[in-house]
């Protein structure tokens, strides 16, 4: 499964614009994606969110407190 265009410049919109950790797995489950698996077009893990787009991998790393909400430390440009 590949990721278009319009894919991820909603998920890179959503990481710039800091929305919470919750809403991004759910778009993304929502599209089929397994974001569990290294394969997959965006993978997230404990601290970090990678986006693989036309051979390209993006890292974006973060912090989700239920406090706070989610940190997002890298932007995608």
């Amino acid at each position: 499964m590949t990721l278009d265009k319009n894919n991820f410049n909603y998920i890179k919109e959503m990481i710039n614009n800091k929305e919470s950790l919750n809403s991004l797995k759910g778009f993304c489950k929502g599209f089929g994606f397994d974001i569990e698996s290294y394969s997959s077009p965006v993978h997230i893990s404990e601290d970090k969110i990678s986006i693989t787009y036309r051979r390209n991998t993006y890292y974006v790393n973060y912090n989700h407190s239920n406090i706070y909400g989610t940190t997002y430390f890298n932007n995608i440009k």
